[in-house]
Protein backbone atom coordinates (compact mmCIF):
# COMPACT_ATOMS: atom_id res chain seq x y z
CA UNK A 1 0.00 0.00 0.00
CA UNK A 2 2.90 2.26 0.85
CA UNK A 3 4.59 1.52 -2.42
CA UNK A 4 0.91 2.54 -4.12
CA UNK A 5 1.11 5.87 -2.47
CA UNK A 6 4.56 6.78 -3.22
CA UNK A 7 4.10 5.81 -6.97
CA UNK A 8 0.83 8.21 -6.83
CA UNK A 9 2.66 10.84 -5.41
CA UNK A 10 5.85 10.67 -7.88
CA UNK A 11 3.54 10.94 -11.12
CA UNK A 12 1.69 13.82 -9.46
CA UNK A 13 5.00 15.47 -9.03
CA UNK A 14 5.40 15.29 -12.62
CA UNK A 15 2.29 16.02 -13.96
CA UNK A 16 1.32 18.95 -11.84
CA UNK A 17 4.23 21.14 -13.67
CA UNK A 18 3.11 20.06 -16.59
CA UNK A 19 -0.83 20.99 -16.26
CA UNK A 20 0.24 24.36 -14.97
CA UNK A 21 2.68 25.41 -17.64
CA UNK A 22 0.34 24.57 -20.29
CA UNK A 23 -2.83 26.37 -18.74
CA UNK A 24 -0.65 29.72 -18.75
CA UNK A 25 -1.46 32.20 -21.89
CA UNK A 26 0.92 33.32 -23.76
CA UNK A 27 1.79 36.86 -23.80
CA UNK A 28 0.44 39.40 -26.45
CA UNK A 29 2.75 39.68 -29.21
CA UNK A 30 3.86 43.58 -29.71
CA UNK A 31 2.54 45.00 -32.99
CA UNK A 32 4.89 47.19 -35.26
CA UNK A 33 3.91 51.00 -34.94
CA UNK A 34 2.28 52.11 -37.66
CA UNK A 35 3.12 55.05 -40.20
CA UNK A 36 1.26 58.30 -39.10
CA UNK A 37 -1.77 58.74 -42.22
CA UNK A 38 -2.31 62.12 -44.13
CA UNK A 39 -5.48 64.04 -42.62
CA UNK A 40 -7.89 63.98 -45.26
CA UNK A 41 -8.76 67.57 -45.13
CA UNK A 42 -5.51 69.03 -46.63
CA UNK A 43 -6.20 71.61 -48.92
CA UNK A 44 -3.58 73.56 -51.40
CA UNK A 45 -2.08 76.69 -50.40
CA UNK A 46 -3.77 79.98 -51.15
CA UNK A 47 -1.62 81.96 -53.97
CA UNK A 48 -0.80 85.21 -53.13
CA UNK A 49 -0.91 88.00 -55.93
CA UNK A 50 1.96 89.72 -55.77
CA UNK A 51 2.11 93.77 -54.97
CA UNK A 52 4.32 95.97 -56.17
CA UNK A 53 5.20 98.58 -53.87
CA UNK A 54 4.09 102.42 -54.53
CA UNK A 55 7.94 104.34 -55.09
CA UNK A 56 8.40 107.45 -53.79
CA UNK A 57 10.41 108.83 -57.07
CA UNK A 58 11.77 107.28 -59.77
CA UNK A 59 14.53 108.18 -62.71
CA UNK A 60 14.72 107.69 -66.42
CA UNK A 61 17.11 107.54 -69.40
CA UNK A 62 17.25 106.14 -72.57
CA UNK A 63 17.37 106.26 -76.86
CA UNK A 64 14.80 109.24 -78.16
CA UNK A 65 13.82 109.45 -81.71
CA UNK A 66 12.08 112.72 -82.80
CA UNK A 67 11.05 114.17 -86.11
CA UNK A 68 11.69 117.81 -87.22
CA UNK A 69 9.74 119.92 -90.02
CA UNK A 70 11.69 122.60 -90.52
CA UNK A 71 11.51 125.46 -93.53
CA UNK A 72 9.27 123.99 -96.84
CA UNK A 73 7.95 121.14 -95.12
CA UNK A 74 11.40 120.31 -94.84
CA UNK A 75 11.47 116.71 -92.64
CA UNK A 76 13.90 115.27 -90.95
CA UNK A 77 14.67 112.34 -88.01
CA UNK A 78 16.53 113.68 -84.98
CA UNK A 79 18.64 111.25 -82.77
CA UNK A 80 19.42 111.52 -79.07
CA UNK A 81 18.60 110.65 -75.47
CA UNK A 82 16.36 111.81 -72.94
CA UNK A 83 16.54 111.44 -68.68
CA UNK A 84 13.75 112.33 -66.63
CA UNK A 85 12.80 112.53 -62.90
CA UNK A 86 9.43 111.67 -61.06
CA UNK A 87 8.06 112.29 -57.39
CA UNK A 88 4.89 109.99 -56.45
CA UNK A 89 1.88 111.67 -55.03
CA UNK A 90 -0.14 108.47 -55.25
CA UNK A 91 -0.24 104.97 -57.33
CA UNK A 92 -1.72 107.02 -59.98
CA UNK A 93 -0.63 110.19 -60.25
CA UNK A 94 3.13 111.80 -60.47
CA UNK A 95 4.88 114.54 -61.46
CA UNK A 96 7.37 114.47 -64.32
CA UNK A 97 10.13 117.09 -65.11
CA UNK A 98 11.88 115.94 -68.49
CA UNK A 99 15.33 116.96 -70.82
CA UNK A 100 15.45 115.68 -74.18
CA UNK A 101 18.45 116.31 -76.74
CA UNK A 102 18.09 115.20 -80.26
CA UNK A 103 20.38 116.08 -83.43
CA UNK A 104 20.04 115.85 -87.42
CA UNK A 105 21.02 117.55 -90.01
CA UNK A 106 19.21 119.52 -93.53
CA UNK A 107 20.69 118.67 -96.93
CA UNK A 108 19.71 121.52 -99.55
CA UNK A 109 20.48 121.45 -102.88
CA UNK A 110 24.49 123.21 -103.86
CA UNK A 111 24.62 123.99 -99.76
CA UNK A 112 26.67 122.22 -97.37
CA UNK A 113 24.13 120.24 -95.01
CA UNK A 114 22.65 122.38 -91.50
CA UNK A 115 23.06 120.79 -88.50
CA UNK A 116 20.40 121.01 -85.88
CA UNK A 117 20.17 120.07 -81.96
CA UNK A 118 16.63 120.45 -80.50
CA UNK A 119 16.67 120.05 -76.60
CA UNK A 120 13.41 120.51 -74.52
CA UNK A 121 13.03 121.14 -70.97
CA UNK A 122 9.50 119.97 -70.08
CA UNK A 123 7.32 119.17 -66.82
CA UNK A 124 3.78 117.95 -66.07
CA UNK A 125 1.50 115.32 -65.00
CA UNK A 126 2.17 111.34 -65.22
CA UNK A 127 -1.21 109.77 -64.91
CA UNK A 128 -1.00 105.65 -64.22
CA UNK A 129 -5.12 104.93 -64.90
CA UNK A 130 -4.80 101.07 -63.35
CA UNK A 131 -2.58 102.12 -60.86
CA UNK A 132 0.99 100.66 -60.34
CA UNK A 133 1.57 96.78 -61.38
CA UNK A 134 4.01 94.29 -62.89
CA UNK A 135 3.09 96.32 -66.44
CA UNK A 136 1.96 99.81 -65.67
CA UNK A 137 0.66 101.63 -68.58
CA UNK A 138 0.60 105.35 -68.53
CA UNK A 139 -0.11 108.81 -70.35
CA UNK A 140 1.11 112.47 -69.79
CA UNK A 141 1.15 116.35 -70.89
CA UNK A 142 4.21 118.20 -70.30
CA UNK A 143 4.78 121.66 -70.62
CA UNK A 144 7.78 123.90 -70.60
CA UNK A 145 10.88 125.40 -73.67
CA UNK A 146 12.40 124.20 -76.48
CA UNK A 147 15.80 125.23 -77.86
CA UNK A 148 17.20 124.96 -81.40
CA UNK A 149 20.36 125.48 -82.55
CA UNK A 150 21.02 125.59 -86.24
CA UNK A 151 24.94 125.71 -87.38
CA UNK A 152 26.47 125.90 -91.11
CA UNK A 153 29.67 125.52 -91.88
CA UNK A 154 31.85 127.98 -93.89
CA UNK A 155 31.18 127.95 -97.73
CA UNK A 156 32.56 129.83 -100.60
CA UNK A 157 34.02 132.38 -98.91
CA UNK A 158 31.01 132.94 -96.23
CA UNK A 159 32.14 132.00 -92.68
CA UNK A 160 29.81 129.71 -90.86
CA UNK A 161 26.89 131.14 -88.70
CA UNK A 162 25.23 129.59 -85.39
CA UNK A 163 21.88 130.81 -84.35
CA UNK A 164 19.94 129.54 -81.36
CA UNK A 165 16.32 129.78 -80.73
CA UNK A 166 14.33 129.67 -77.70
CA UNK A 167 10.31 129.25 -77.72
CA UNK A 168 7.69 127.79 -75.64
CA UNK A 169 7.00 123.78 -76.25
CA UNK A 170 4.74 120.69 -75.14
CA UNK A 171 4.42 117.22 -75.58
CA UNK A 172 1.27 114.80 -75.04
CA UNK A 173 1.71 111.29 -75.38
CA UNK A 174 2.17 108.26 -73.00
CA UNK A 175 3.46 104.94 -72.72
CA UNK A 176 4.28 101.52 -71.00
CA UNK A 177 6.78 100.68 -68.01
CA UNK A 178 7.88 96.37 -67.30
CA UNK A 179 9.08 95.99 -63.69
CA UNK A 180 11.64 93.24 -63.51
CA UNK A 181 12.24 94.10 -59.51
CA UNK A 182 10.74 96.44 -56.65
CA UNK A 183 13.61 99.11 -58.03
CA UNK A 184 14.43 98.16 -61.55
CA UNK A 185 11.93 98.78 -64.51
CA UNK A 186 11.93 98.98 -68.73
CA UNK A 187 10.30 101.82 -70.54
CA UNK A 188 9.14 99.22 -73.47
CA UNK A 189 8.16 102.08 -75.25
CA UNK A 190 6.93 105.68 -75.42
CA UNK A 191 5.18 107.64 -77.67
CA UNK A 192 4.96 111.65 -78.01
CA UNK A 193 3.24 114.26 -80.25
CA UNK A 194 5.86 117.14 -79.89
CA UNK A 195 4.98 120.59 -80.81
CA UNK A 196 7.42 124.04 -80.80
CA UNK A 197 7.40 126.79 -82.96
CA UNK A 198 11.63 127.00 -83.88
CA UNK A 199 10.64 129.13 -86.58
CA UNK A 200 9.30 132.32 -85.41
CA UNK A 201 6.01 133.80 -85.30
CA UNK A 202 3.48 133.77 -88.04
CA UNK A 203 4.47 130.48 -89.47
CA UNK A 204 2.72 126.84 -87.88
CA UNK A 205 4.64 125.44 -85.26
CA UNK A 206 7.01 122.71 -85.70
CA UNK A 207 5.01 119.99 -85.14
CA UNK A 208 6.05 116.14 -84.57
CA UNK A 209 6.29 112.58 -83.46
CA UNK A 210 8.66 111.22 -80.75
CA UNK A 211 9.45 107.52 -79.80
CA UNK A 212 11.73 106.83 -76.96
CA UNK A 213 12.68 103.59 -74.73
CA UNK A 214 15.24 103.12 -72.02
CA UNK A 215 15.49 101.92 -68.09
CA UNK A 216 13.55 103.24 -64.87
CA UNK A 217 15.43 102.97 -61.33
CA UNK A 218 13.40 103.42 -58.29
CA UNK A 219 13.83 104.43 -55.29
CA UNK A 220 12.38 105.26 -51.92
CA UNK A 221 8.97 103.66 -50.76
CA UNK A 222 5.43 105.47 -50.13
Amino acid sequence: MKRVLGLLLLLAGFVLPVIAQDSQTPPPQEQPPSAPTAPSDQTEPVKVKRTWPLPKAEISAGFAYRSYYGPSATSIGMIGAYGSYQYNFYRWLGLEGEVLGVNGSIKVTNLPPQSLHVFTALAGPQIYPLGRHKLDPFGHFMYGGGFLIASVPAFSGFPGNTTTTAVKAWQAGGGLDLSLKPHWAVRVVQFDYVSAKFLGPGVPNQNGKRVSFGIVYRFGEK
